[in-house]
């Protein structure tokens, strides 16, 4: 079997915790200490080596996916990991995955499923998975619809048909029903929720999009030969610049003739919204979800999260608070699907707090605003042994350096010189320099940032280790 994990989306309804640079995918949600997109690879790897487990993100993530799969997978194979330049949903994002499988595997069984889902049900749901390869290997494309237990307005259902070696022919699919159409689903007892988890054969996919999606299938490949520019950055760019976005439910499975439905109960949630959270957490006597820094009085129902300070609640009743160091979210628990108005508020205004947490990963190490002004900034940063930043400068801002623990190495114009505890340095605008730790334990610095502008966009490498481009933050 082969397993191919969509570890590309934002998770947008979990803000403050899930941001663009970190969306829920790699965040702790679910019932282990492991972030999603860990307990999805933990939980297809006794079906499958590593060889033939593809994961596809962005390729704005790459080095936050590479940090996670590594603690797993030491030895991942790097051309496993495919980057999307540009997000264009799941149709195009499989059929890339579906292009890299060697012809020789292409008759073999390939599950695609969700990077961000909760399945509490570990063995039963690779028992099902196990149940639907031979119907797949038939030439079937074989969907995992969830057994629902209450008519949820915020998933699209499938309706089964005849029966079908196990499972069901897929009658239709329905996008998310209003309310008094999803009571009818459920009374009807033929409707399971759309999950995203499915499985067929890579020819029987390919034969599908050459058919259905002809000028997806033609972009990425030619005939049947995958275009040999395909792996190459300049190539995918371009295939990904020119392909219609376009989800997998839309572009082949509901026009599809050849699907099949496998109701499966595995305590799944698409951990979609804080309400979902909510929904599958446990709760106290009151029905009260709370984690961290918490103390609830006279309330009932709510969902309370601190991330660091003290929370205290009293009279409550069906609310969501949860809390971050920068960012606060107050909202009734029906009402948890709206986050994602919030945040598209945060984006037009292009808030800080829309892309990142305080403490932001860096391939070298981390970074965290500690306060700022109109016009400075301060932060620490934490480089890790053996790591540098790139080899860079600022058009609008000097920088000062001050080592609080560890060892610097610093590189300003043509100078080289090393920095102790306690020493500091001044980096001047339009002055090239490069920071590197060249210790056994990680670099801490402050760093104040003086200037008429502080964004992260005001920079140009010269050089650098991560390859990153010029102004990538």
């Amino acid at each position: 079997m082969i397993g191919m994990i969509l570890a590309g989306g934002s998770g947008t309804r979990l803000w403050p915790f899930s941001r663009t640079m970190t969306p829920k995918q790699f965040l702790n949600l679910g019932s282990t200490h492991e972030s999603l997109l860990q307990e999805t690879i933990k939980r297809l790897s006794p079906l499958l080596d590593k060889d033939h487990m593809l994961i596809i993100g962005s390729i704005v993530h790459e080095h936050e996916l590479w940090s996670q799969i590594e603690q797993l997978i030491p030895d991942y194979p790097k051309q496993n990991l495919l980057l999307e330049p540009q997000s264009k949903n799941t149709a195009p994002a499989i059929l890339w995955g579906l292009s890299q499988i060697p012809e020789n595997l292409r008759d073999e069984a390939v599950v695609i499923l969700p990077a961000d889902h909760l399945i509490q049900k570990e063995q039963q749901f690779l028992d099902k998975l196990k149940a639907g390869e031979k119907l797949a290997k038939e030439g079937w494309i074989v969907t995992f619809g969830i057994k629902p237990d209450h008519p949820h307005t915020g998933y699209g259902y499938i309706k089964s048909g005849k029966p079908l070696n196990g499972g069901f022919k897929v009658d239709r699919f329905t996008e998310k029903p209003d309310k008094e159409t999803a009571e009818e689903f459920i009374k009807n007892g033929n409707y399971s929720w759309n999950a995203g988890i499915f499985m067929a054969t890579p020819n029987t996919l390919l034969n599908e999009y050459k058919e259905l999606n002809p000028e997806s299938y033609n972009l990425f490949f030619e005939g049947v030969q995958v275009k040999p520019e395909l792996t190459e950055d300049s190539g995918i760019h371009q295939v990904f610049s020119r392909v219609v976005s376009n989800s997998i439910d839309y572009a082949i499975l509901e026009k599809s003739k050849n699907v099949a439905v496998f109701t499966i109960d595995v305590g799944w949630s698409d951990l979609g919204s804080w309400e979902s959270i909510y929904e599958i957490s446990n709760k106290d006597d009151n029905g009260n979800v709370t984690r961290g820094n918490v103390i609830m009085r006279d309330s009932e129902n709510c969902l309370i999260i601190s991330d660091k300070r003290l929370i205290t609640c009293s009279g409550l009743k069906n609310i969501i608070i949860i809390e971050t160091e920068d960012a606060l979210l107050a909202c009734d628990l029906t009402k948890s699907q709206d986050v994602k108005k919030i945040v598209e508020t945060l984006k037009r205004e292009d808030r800080f707090e829309y892309k990142f947490h305080t403490t932001v990963a860096r391939p070298w190490g981390s970074y965290r605003v500690i306060a700022e002004g109109k016009d400075y900034q301060i932060k620490t940063l934490t480089v890790l042994p053996g790591k540098r930043l790139s080899l860079q400068r600022h058009f609008h801002r000097n920088e000062h350096w001050v080592v609080v623990s560890g060892s610097a190495e610093v590189k300003r114009g043509e100078q080289t010189y090393f920095l102790a505890e306690n020493e500091s340095t001044y980096i001047p605008k339009n002055e090239f320099h490069r920071l590197a730790n060249p210790g056994k334990i990680p670099l801490e610095i402050i760093e104040v940032r003086q200037g008429s502008y502080l964004s992260e966009d005001d920079i140009e490498r010269l050089e650098d280790d991560f390859g990153r481009a010029e102004t990538f933050v």
